[in-house]
């Protein structure tokens, strides 16, 4: 159970907790030491052995995805366990996912959340949606799923406005693991949107090199060299770079997450009452 964990329980570095500069990350106890619901992890490990076991390949080439999906892409149990660990450290109540694939890391974080808290997830492909709906229609923490299909920067964008006029509550924590080389417009409109984020926010960003597959017509005509697939290196290193430089952030990098959160006397000066 996540919210028994003692930083002591893990090596240094390896815990969110045992590096990260921010007090209350490693509070355990009242909402941040609410621990997953039992009976909701069987649908989980569904999902993601029916990931595993899906013809992605197949699926993009009659059509019905307009990526080349795999199965790596869907978040598995160290990942699942290190988002829920967040979640529950820092108390999340609400959770904006930028990039959900089949929504294994959005059934994982609805299982740390209080039951009155939400996910909502931003993902571009119907096929993927549809194929994780019987798992959160198992699970009983399903209904604190809410998916919104379309492009992310415009699902992104129409959300901080409604939260601006105040028909949607901020978010206390953002996951950004959608497109690699649009992941910088995503941070900054995330932290940029007035009131899109609480006070206490944790915004995570995945750090892992995309690994795009070969689609099989490549391989099928023997042009499997010809196939060019963008890592998004370069759009990550930049990004690393930029909030390392910050003096407005603070961050700590583990698991595959750039872990970001405002720094303490930036948050403090952007609470202040404004003179004039």
């Amino acid at each position: 159970v996540v919210a028994a964990m003692s930083t002591k329980d893990l090596a240094s570095g390896s815990h969110p907790t045992a590096t990260f500069p921010n007090a209350h990350l490693a509070r355990v106890g009242g909402v941040a030491g609410v621990a997953a619901e039992p009976s909701a992890h069987r649908p989980l490990q569904q999902l993601q052995e029916a990931v595993a076991q899906e013809d992605w390949a197949r699926n993009f080439e009659e059509g019905k995805t307009k990526l080349q999906a795999q199965a790596s892409w869907c978040a598995g149990p160290e990942r699942c366990a290190t988002l829920q660990c967040i979640a529950t450290m820092s108390g999340a109540a609400r959770v904006l996912e930028i990039g959900s694939f089949c929504g294994a890391a959005a059934l994982a974080l609805a299982e740390s959340i209080p039951k009155h808290g939400q996910v909502v997830s931003l993902e571009l492909e119907t096929f993927f949606v549809e194929f994780g709906q019987m798992y959160r229609s198992r699970s009983p923490v399903g209904a604190k799923i809410r998916t919104i299909v379309g492009p992310a920067l415009d699902s992104l964008k129409d959300l901080a406005d409604q939260v601006a006029k105040g028909r949607e509550q901020p978010f206390d924590l953002v996951i950004i693991d959608g497109d690699k080389a649009r992941m910088k417009e995503y941070f900054d409109l995330v932290w940029s949107s007035a009131g899109l984020l609480s006070s206490k926010a944790v915004v995570c960003l995945d750090t892992t090199p995309f690994k795009g597959q070969v689609p099989t017509r490549y391989l099928k005509f023997g042009q499997a060299e010809r196939w060019e697939a963008p890592s998004g290196m370069e759009e990550i290193a930049a990004l690393r770079a930029t909030v390392s430089s910050s003096v407005e952030f603070t961050s700590h990098e583990f698991g595959g997450l750039l872990v970001v959160q405002r720094a303490v006397a930036a948050a403090t000066e952007s609470n202040a009452p404004r003179v004039g």
